[in-house]
């Protein structure tokens, strides 16, 4: 039993590489030769440490070929915005109708000042490059005492192309909810009247707006028709 355990050490220090083992090597191939039984022996052990051998080969080729797959989330850039002038892009005047007809869900909203006595609604488009990509709407509201005036612009890019005036509006705080869509605005007085800007982003697309009234609160008349409509 003593000699099988030196005949074991020796080969398995010399199969991991040590350059002088403990044992005598030559002793061992000597045993080996001797006898059949220990030679199976000593080849199991022989056998299973090449086994080993190949397995840990095997592995870091595994994580050498991990170690070289790309890793897409790094290389992935987010999309960014161009932003324009607005005197670049060429203006058209359209009427609702026919804005309707091929932007039907980004001016569902707007359905109320087609047809109402109290309000009023000119409507513009923007052509950049070809390219439609925005409707400018002049709004003018009166029912009793309360009256306000403003401009909407309505994104039709994702968010692609952005006019330079509309960069600010990102910056606006969070305000709240509408119907589980959330807007940002904030609210200042100027020359005796409220001017609110506000954004809220719809499935059908991004609205910017700038709203003018004496009652600091006009601009939620737009935004919950947009909200409730859209």
């Amino acid at each position: 039993m003593r000699k099988d355990k030196e005949i074991e050490r020796a080969f398995s220090e010399y199969f991991e590489g040590s350059e002088a083992p403990s044992g005598d090597l030559e002793r061992a191939k000597r045993v080996v030769l001797q006898s059949p039984q220990r030679r199976g022996i000593v080849w199991k052990i022989a056998s299973a440490f090449v086994c080993v051998l190949i397995v840990c080969a095997a592995f870091v080729g595994i994580l050498a070929d991990r170690d070289q797959i790309p890793n897409d989330s790094s290389q992935a850039e987010e999309p960014s915005t161009e932003y324009y002038a607005l005197s670049d892009a060429q203006e058209k005047s359209v009427t609702y109708t026919q804005l309707v007809q091929s932007y039907g869900a980004e001016v569902s909203g707007l359905a109320p000042f087609s047809w109402s006595e109290n309000g009023h609604a000119q409507y513009n488009l923007y052509v950049r490059e070809g390219e439609e990509v925005l409707i400018r709407v002049q709004l003018r509201y009166l029912r009793g005492l309360l009256f306000w005036e403003g401009e909407l612009y309505i994104d039709l890019t994702d968010g692609k192309s952005i006019p330079e005036q509309l960069r600010s509006f990102d910056g606006l705080d969070e305000g709240g909810k509408l119907t589980g869509k959330v807007y940002r605005y904030t609210t200042r007085y100027e020359n005796g009247e409220y001017v609110s800007d506000a954004k809220i982003s719809l499935p059908a697309a991004d609205y910017y707006m700038t709203v003018m009234g004496q009652n600091k609160d006009s601009v939620f008349f737009l935004l919950g028709l947009l909200a409730k409509n859209s």
